[in-house]
């Protein structure tokens, strides 16, 4: 079967794979058990923005780790300015300006109502129909307004009124003829 000098070559190679293993398992128990001690602080790679913001919190246990991308989600203005009113200007006016903008662009008002690209939209073809409505309605009263300046005393002034009334309707209705037409 075999020799003696194969069973030496064969005992010898067995002990020394033995050997191997057992330093090996023997170091790797080794290395664990320093490093579970030893635990090293993690390295947080964390974009960090003008609008971001982050919160690490470390205990015994571990680490928490809070972040944002859109910190603040809401940004809020507010606008506090004092015109001159009345006849002379000795009273001031204080007119307080509530704005909610977010990083998608909408804009909400001071109830909440989150204000889209549509009603934007609808706002300013109401706002071009006022002002074409304006301008009709107030030539149509200027060209009425030859019929009441013979009246004696007031009509000159009565005229104005008749020019400005037909601009205020104008703006009325041109306004409400540019949202039907389109459909706000």
């Amino acid at each position: 079967m075999y020799s003696n000098r194969e069973n030496k070559r064969l005992s010898i190679f067995s002990i020394s794979l033995a050997l191997l293993l057992g330093a090996s398992n023997i170091s790797l128990i080794t290395y664990l058990v320093s490093t579970a001690n030893h635990k090293s602080i993690p390295s947080f790679d964390i974009p960090v923005g003008p609008y971001t913001s982050y919160r690490l919190t470390a205990t015994k246990n571990g680490y928490t780790l809070s972040y944002r991308a859109n910190d603040p989600k809401k940004l809020i203005t507010r606008t506090r300015t004092s015109s001159p009113k009345g006849l002379f200007g000795g009273k001031t006016e204080e007119v307080d300006l509530y704005e909610e903008n977010t990083l998608l662009g909408k804009v909400s008002s001071k109830d909440g109502e989150v204000i889209t690209d549509e009603m934007i939209a609808c706002i300013k073809t109401e706002g071009a129909g006022e002002s074409t409505g304006r301008l009709i309605g107030t030539s149509i009263g200027t060209q009425a307004a030859p019929a009441v300046t013979q009246v004696p005393i007031v009509g000159w002034l009565a005229a104005g009124w008749i020019a400005m009334l037909g601009g205020n309707k104008g703006a009325e209705v041109g306004g409400e003829i540019a949202k039907s037409f389109n459909d706000c």
